[in-house]
């Protein structure tokens, strides 16, 4: 079966938002490759963070088991960043929303360049 291998992300300052997928989201910053920022989401799948302004802001949605979402919560109101249950939402809950396995509890908030980042989990509370 097809696997996503990497995704080529623009952002503004490769080393900022190497940081917050870091410290959010607990992906591993594994340095520089040529033109591009590396950050491994897992072990089959990296995002490739490039130096260029982003000309549309993308949407990733990432799948964590509960605690680890329960972590980003908790670190999104620590430092005091909106989300919210639906794509266009930032009104601090969460709520169940269609994904490629389904329904699933969904989380939306902004990276540093406006994407908007989609964490989401198919475990029960």
């Amino acid at each position: 079966m097809p696997q996503l291998d990497h995704l080529i992300v623009r952002v503004s300052d490769p080393q900022r938002s190497a940081r917050f997928y870091e410290q959010l989201l607990g992906f591993a910053h594994e340095g520089n490759g040529g033109p591009f920022e590396i950050v491994r989401v897992n072990e089959a799948t990296t995002l490739d963070l490039l130096g260029e302004p982003p000309k549309d802001a993308m949407h990733l949605a990432f799948t964590l088991d509960r605690a680890s979402f329960e972590g980003v919560r908790a670190r999104l109101q620590a430092r005091g960043i909106a989300y919210g249950g639906h794509p266009f939402t930032r009104d601090g809950h969460s709520a169940p929303q269609q994904g490629a396995r389904g329904w699933a509890d969904s989380l939306y908030f902004h990276d540093p360049d406006q994407h908007n980042i989609e964490v989401r989990t198919h475990d029960d509370v």
